[in-house]
């Protein structure tokens, strides 16, 4: 967990009394024990009984749109394709003080969080081949669905930006912001906005004509396993987008440089991505622009000096 998702945890907590409200209004009853999981990195995560059974409710805050419902679109796409997600019971929203609080309530899964064997080390080198591997599978699945548009999915099945070039004169927009971002760091090699965006657009003449789902933030913690080593959820579909398949695999090991990397993670998806147009090019293009919006969130929102020094230093040694 990076440092914005440590401050996220720490300072995003609904009150007790308003999760009994949104129970009571979506299953008819109260809670009878509620656990806050310290998983959550842009939602709130609890463990609630529920007359002796336990689900899973996830609290959104602070959205112009409803999250859940782009997440339920993408939970019901994926299914069709094989991918296992965890059964979504109930979902819809309050207000309070008038902010609107998204909520959604779902099954809770069998099996561990696969970060969570890996930091128990009971992962070893085959073991998480074989699991990463399937992954890969499922992720082959998810990328089998064409959703129209670029970017972020505010609402299902479509992308905020109508092209991949609308997208790109976006960043440019906002080249002063990322440029005093950079700034901070210069000192250490990195590069101005400009070199930065030379790259880009030189990048950019490898992208693809035609984007497909992209879960967005597939990394071990969203992957539970079982004690057979079968995949039985993947989960945390709320940063769904629309973009090159290629801006999943760097999502994997973005934080962690994991010894089981991206290219066991390809493997079973087949030779026609790693294989395809441009894929080391398409590849650059994804990190370098993965790690500007990271950056800027690092400097201006969730304001962390560590992960915008990580951001930066990704930029730096990308375009080298």
């Amino acid at each position: 967990m990076n440092n914005q998702q440590k401050q996220f945890q720490h300072t995003h907590i609904t009150n007790i009394n308003t999760l009994n409200e949104i129970v009571q209004k979506a299953m008819g009853t109260t809670i009878e024990q509620v656990t806050r999981i310290n998983r959550g990195q842009s939602n709130e995560v609890y463990f609630i009984d529920l007359k002796g059974e336990s689900f899973v409710l996830r609290i959104a805050k602070g959205m112009d749109y409803d999250i859940f419902a782009v997440e339920r679109w993408a939970v019901q796409e994926v299914s069709r394709c094989g991918v296992p997600v965890a059964a979504i019971l109930a979902q819809g929203a309050v207000v309070e003080r008038d902010e609107v609080i998204y909520y959604q309530i779902q099954e809770k899964l069998a099996g561990e969080p696969l970060d969570s064997l890996l930091a128990q080390g009971k992962v070893g080198r085959d073991r998480a081949e074989r699991l990463t591997e399937q992954a890969g599978e499922f992720l082959a699945a998810i990328h089998s669905v064409s959703p129209s548009g670029w970017g972020r999915i505010t609402r299902p099945d479509h992308g905020i930006y109508g092209s991949f070039e609308e997208w790109m004169l976006v960043l440019q927009e906002d080249s002063e912001k990322f440029d005093k971002a950079l700034a901070q760091f210069n000192a250490l090699g990195v590069p101005r906005f400009e070199e930065v965006w030379r790259a880009l657009r030189y990048l950019a003449s490898f992208a693809i004509c035609k984007p497909v789902l992209l879960h967005y933030d597939l990394t071990p913690d969203h992957i539970f396993v079982d004690s057979d080593d079968r995949i039985t959820g993947i989960i945390d579909w709320g940063a769904v987008h629309s973009g090159d398949p290629v801006r999943d695999l760097i999502r994997w090991d973005y934080w962690e440089n994991y010894e089981y990397s991206i290219d066991w993670l390809a493997s079973t998806y087949g030779q026609s991505l790693i294989k395809s147009p441009g894929f080391e090019e398409r590849l650059k293009l994804a990190r370098i622009i993965d790690a500007l919006l990271l950056l800027e969130s690092s400097t201006y929102k969730f304001q962390s000096f560590a992960d915008a020094r990580y951001d930066a230093l990704v930029i730096k040694d990308i375009i080298k």
